[in-house]
């Protein structure tokens, strides 16, 4: 019995983030009875006669359930995802649906999301000059402040900026034209100390959720993927209704949601449609990647049942 995953690329590097999820996501599958078919975005073609048709290796493969790991660059996200769309317009289920990932790449249709659907975020603004710098300032409260590009992962991308002076010149440097992308000033949480959650969602259920703290002397960061510390975490229960809140808000069969703890109560940082199963897995103990599978098992008969 077979199971289908697209991935990018398939990484030789052992050490890769990409190529540990996989290979988690390979034993799973193997544990459970199943062959994880691994599908890299390169052996893909997408034909456009009467009907959209995808080959692989130059084949068409009956594929009742797709999971995506969408570990492609924010850059052009819904370019890249369009290979995803291929796919459902011949019959495919995926998970996550191309609809989904574009949307959770897309950081400031992100923000939309969850501000229309009433998810607690932190105050943040999206610029695209510098012009008006002190009252934004003054309406999320006061330095210093978040500052991120919205096409950054893995925490590259942000960085916390102390002074007014500071903010303009950054974002000054980094609008320089028309064609540059906007930024976005979001409110620093103080209290949270360099620390915040990763919670796992699959399936409407939440599986596991790790704490990351920041190590290094200065960092804000607490991303894994930066060295951040891990273990895991306990959450209140308005945290698990907000990472199941958010995860559903998205349209999402799986997902990272980052939690940070603030003094008016839990706010959500991201809603991450390709978390990483690396250091989650070792932080909690818990079969992560065995979740996503058991649940592409699921589908994938509640499917052939039709």
């Amino acid at each position: 019995m077979k199971l289908y995953l697209l991935t990018p690329r398939v990484p030789k590097n052992p050490d890769s983030a990409l190529k540990i999820s996989l290979d988690l996501m390979t034993e799973s599958a193997k544990a459970r009875g199943y062959e994880l078919v691994l599908i890299s975005t390169e052996e893909c073609k997408m034909r456009f006669t009467n009907t959209a048709e995808i080959l692989v290796n130059n084949k068409k493969l009956h594929i009742p359930v797709l999971i995506v790991k969408a570990s492609f660059s924010w850059t052009n996200a819904d370019v890249h995802a369009s290979i995803i769309k291929q796919f459902e317009l011949t019959g495919v289920e995926t998970m996550n649906s191309f609809g989904a990932i574009a949307t959770a790449k897309n950081k400031i249709r992100s923000l939309q999301i969850m501000s229309t659907k009433k998810i607690p975020i932190p105050k943040t603004y999206v610029v695209r000059s510098a012009e008006y710098v002190p009252e934004i300032v003054h309406d999320i409260g006061k330095y210093p402040v978040i500052l991120k590009s919205v096409s950054g992962a893995k925490g590259i991308g942000v960085s916390i900026v102390e002074s007014e002076r500071g903010l303009r010149s950054i974002i000054q440097m980094m609008i320089d034209d028309d064609n540059s992308s906007p930024l976005i000033i979001q409110e620093y949480i103080k209290e949270a100390s360099g620390k915040d959650f990763r919670v796992v969602v699959v399936g409407g259920k939440i599986v596991a959720a790790m704490n990351r703290i920041a190590t290094r002397k200065g960092e804000f960061r607490s991303n894994f993927a930066l060295g951040g510390r891990v273990k895991i975490a306990e959450l209140t229960a308005e945290e698990k209704k907000i990472a199941i809140r958010a995860t559903k808000a998205f349209g999402l069969d799986f997902a990272g949601v980052d939690i940070i703890r603030s003094k008016n109560g839990p706010k959500v940082l991201e809603v991450n449609s390709n978390p990483g199963l690396d250091g989650i897995t070792k932080a909690t103990g818990i079969d992560v990647a065995g979740a996503i599978i058991d649940f592409a098992i699921k589908r994938t008969k509640e499917k052939k049942k039709r």
